[in-house]
Order: C-alpha cells, then structure tokens, then sequence
C-alpha cells in the first residue's frame, strides 16, 4: 500500500516537472519573441520555481500523512 502511494507521489513529481518546463519554455519563448524583457524572463523564472517548490513541500506532507496513516491501520 505505502508502495502504491509512493508511486503516485513519484508520477506526481514527474508531472511538476514536466509542467515546470513547459512554463520555463514558454517564457523563453515570449523573451525571444521580445514579449518579455531579461528582467521579466528572471523573475518569472523565480515565482515558477517558488511555485513548484511550495506545491513540492505539500506534496511532500501529504504523502508522509498518508504513510504514517497507511502504516497505522
């Protein structure tokens, strides 16, 4: 069971990742395009990563929320 639920936690980040990169793409592409500037391009950067940092820290408390609920029944 902890196996199963670590699994999704795992699919989980992968998708973080994927969508982290996906938004670090587009805002290169805007910056190319000239629709952002470096300035813009830098702190976007930073919030998506401030973001993904904070959504990795709930998922994070929730997974050993559920280990420890998992492992007690």
């Amino acid at each position: 069971m902890v196996k199963q639920v670590s699994e999704k936690v795992e699919e989980a980040r992968i998708a973080m990742r994927n969508i982290r990169q996906d938004a670090l793409k587009d805002a290169k592409r805007m910056k190319d395009n000239k629709e952002l500037s470096e300035d813009d391009l830098k702190r976007v950067e930073k919030e998506i990563d401030g973001l993904m940092s904070k959504m990795q820290a709930q998922i994070d408390e929730a997974f050993k929320a559920k280990e420890k609920d998992v492992l007690t029944v």
